[in-house]
């Protein structure tokens, strides 16, 4: 079954109840996810909010370009 918000429950709640089940799929993938979301968290104008996104894009991009390698599936 997909993972769904609760549209009654916070947003604290769902991203909570979202981390277990992102971990669950793949752990280091949601490490690094929840590592820098907090980059995201930005109130201001659409240009700080969009420097704030490609900050994050290349946060995550950067962890995920050093793990390590698995073999070819």
């Amino acid at each position: 079954m997909p993972f769904e918000f609760d549209q009654e429950a916070s947003l604290t709640d769902n991203l909570a109840r979202f981390r277990v089940e992102a971990e669950r799929i793949d752990a280091e993938c949601a490490q690094i996810l929840f590592d820098n979301l907090s980059l995201l968290a930005l109130d201001g104008d659409a240009a700080r909010i969009r420097q704030a996104v490609q900050e994050f894009n290349r946060a995550v991009l950067a962890a995920l370009d050093d793990l390590p390698q698995g073999p070819a599936v």
